[in-house]
């Protein structure tokens, strides 16, 4: 198993554990590996090719995210502005909770992938604004406001030096660079 199904298969362990109470959590962690083979999008992925050994770091890896998930919404909550926890969609919450975890427990993952890799799974699962959101969420969590706001690439992929700022249009968050002269 590669990375990305690593990944991948997280994400729905991760995803499943939010419609169980905590002590049912391992019972419906091992029902995922019991499960026949599913389409996925890309192909279909076969949960028998998977090692015990495979499913055993899977639920272990899993568990400790869960144990996480506390430390992880405050995070989420103190720096998500506008968005709590409990109103975002389940889907964008888990790829934010199991890249976060990543980013801040995970030594052998490097941001910037955990980044590139939550993106495309918002893409792959989410809605048509998922994918934007959860990079977005993710870039406040790891930049300090400091850093957030003197760097960023145009659409002409220049790096500019300016304040990056949010507003409102239409009801959409649009950001905006104010260029320092």
């Amino acid at each position: 198993m590669n990375k990305r199904e690593e990944r991948d298969h997280k994400f729905k362990l991760l995803f499943s554990t939010q419609f169980y109470p905590g002590d049912e959590i391992p019972d419906q962690l091992a029902h995922y590996f019991e499960s026949p083979d599913y389409e996925d999008g890309d192909g279909v992925i076969h949960l028998d090719n998977l090692s015990e050994e495979d499913e055993k770091h899977l639920q272990e890896e899993v568990a400790k995210i869960v144990a996480k998930i506390p430390e992880l919404d405050e995070k989420i909550d103190s720096t998500a502005e506008g968005w709590k926890t409990e109103r975002m969609s389940k889907t964008d919450l888990t790829i934010i909770r199991l890249a976060l975890y990543e980013i801040l427990y995970d030594e052998t993952v490097p941001e910037k992938v955990s980044i590139n890799e939550a993106v495309e799974i918002a893409k792959k699962y989410g809605g048509n604004e998922s994918g934007s959101f959860v990079n977005g969420v993710l870039a406040r969590l790891i930049l300090p406001d400091a850093e957030r706001s003197t760097t960023v690439k145009t659409k002409a992929h220049k790096k500019q030096q300016g304040e990056l700022t949010e507003k409102k249009d239409n009801g959409k968050n649009v950001h905006i660079l104010f260029n320092k002269k």
